[in-house]
């Protein structure tokens, strides 16, 4: 009988400390895909924000105050 107990506890110790184990790598990937999702998340925000400034963007903005262009209009009206 002390032969089956003393099996049987080996046994539970070797499938508890797996089960523990496998417990604490799907807890890491977890950590690892939430680290993916917010880097992916954080990025579309990026990618979001470039593009409304994209979009925004025109020939006036592109120009005003800049001499080389306002030269260039300076020469088309002289001649």
């Amino acid at each position: 009988m002390n032969a089956f107990k003393d099996a049987f506890a080996r046994n539970y110790d070797l499938a508890s400390r797996r089960f523990r184990t496998a417990i604490e790598e799907i807890d890491k990937t977890i950590d690892h895909l939430q680290k993916t999702k917010d880097a992916l998340l954080s990025s579309e925000n990026n990618l979001r924000l470039a593009n409304n400034k994209a979009q925004d963007l025109s020939i006036k903005k592109l120009t005003k105050n800049a001499p080389s262009v306002a030269e260039k209009f300076a020469d088309l009206k002289n001649e």
